[in-house]
């Protein structure tokens, strides 16, 4: 069991951390007219005081994340001599690293912006300005592969969960009820998946040029990319729980080596939906380095805080500035902060029960 938990556990960590390091890197290097999120001018890249900020901050995040990542690999040694203790202290260490990876992501984007305040950088005209790109919009539905891709993975976690459930049912120690768990479990990986690739790869558009064909090859390769990350993942999804059902109908029960190739499966998933996005962001940086007829849009005023708050923008999600792989609400929608209210308490909620039963096993 102790090597199970260490192996996990530091997979798990160093994924994490590698990942949380890399994907904000992009923030120190002039793109998009931006700095550390912020939109300066391009002849004030090289002021002293932007290189500084810049520089500081670069070094503070991979300091921090380097700490970070060594503080998870060594936790995971407690595996070893005893699984409740390091649960109870990794869950308290994972939420201090995200409260802080955010401080360090948030400090640095106000401070910027009020040194663009204080040099007067803020561009009047292009505050306000919104694009449509009607030529984009007509074909926005056919820049990936179709979503009923997804429906075999679904009906087959529903048939296995059946098949398994009736198989098991009635067997002392109520293993069906575990069965439906984690068969409804899948199946709910696999419809959030689903939902997520209509919304992202189907309706949301960016405007990156006055230029349609730009904007329709850029958005083509972001789809694309969603498209293909969100399957692939949801493909290992179901291959995690199709080998356990199997495990479980053959022997009746699951060993420890089945958790080990289900949690690997899982794994996989997360490592299959984020592997297409480095060559994904390479070509997507060439192609608006080429392009002539950039759309420039101030609209710092609405990130100045760190989250994205527009009252006139009617999108529940954006494109997150921080990170071109992800999302975020607009915080000015009162479905958005009820959203965010329900999954911090759904976060700390399960975290605070799992901890619990840790101390009551202690």
């Amino acid at each position: 069991m102790g090597i199970f938990l260490f192996i996990t556990f530091l997979l798990c960590d160093l994924f994490t951390g590698m990942l949380c390091k890399y994907v904000y890197q992009q923030n120190f290097k002039y793109q998009n007219g931006m700095l550390l999120g912020v939109h300066i001018p391009k002849e004030q890249v090289h002021c002293p005081q932007v290189e500084a900020l810049c520089a500081r901050s670069r070094r503070n995040w991979n300091l921090y994340q380097n700490i970070q990542i060594a503080m998870g690999s060594l936790l995971c040694v407690m595996g070893f001599f005893s699984p409740e203790w390091l649960v109870l202290i990794w869950i308290v260490w994972f939420l201090l690293y995200l409260a802080g990876m955010s401080v360090m992501m948030v400090m640095p984007l106000r401070k910027m912006y009020r040194l663009k305040q204080e040099r007067g950088w803020i561009r009047e005209k292009s505050r306000r300005t919104v694009y449509i790109d009607t030529e984009l919009s007509r074909i926005s539905g056919r820049m990936g592969p179709r979503a009923y891709w997804h429906l075999p993975l679904l009906a087959a976690e529903l048939a296995v969960t059946a098949a398994v459930y009736a198989r098991l049912r009635g067997q002392s120690g109520q293993p069906g009820l575990e069965v439906l768990v984690l068969g409804a479990a899948a199946m709910a990986v696999t419809l959030l998946l689903w939902a997520m690739r209509l919304y992202l790869v189907e309706k949301r558009n960016v405007v990156y040029s006055q230029n349609s064909k730009v904007n329709i090859a850029v958005n083509g390769l972001v789809k694309r990319t969603w498209a293909r990350a969100f399957l692939s993942a949801d493909c290992f999804n179901c291959a995690a729980w199709l080998y356990l059902a199997l495990r479980w109908s053959q022997s009746g029960s699951l060993y420890k080596g089945d958790w080990f190739v289900y949690a690997l499966l899982q794994l996989a998933a997360a490592v299959t939906a984020m592997l297409p996005w480095e060559n994904a962001l390479s070509k997507k940086r060439e192609f608006l380095a080429a392009d002539d007829q950039p759309v420039e849009v101030d609209d710092d005023e609405y990130w100045k805080n760190g989250w994205y708050e527009n009252p006139q923008d009617p999108h529940l999600l954006v494109q997150n500035r921080l990170c071109d792989t992800n999302y975020t609400f607009n915080m000015a929608r009162p479905v958005a902060r009820w959203i965010n209210v329900g999954i911090s308490l759904l976060l700390v909620g399960s975290m605070g029960w799992l901890a619990w039963m840790m101390i009551e096993r202690l």
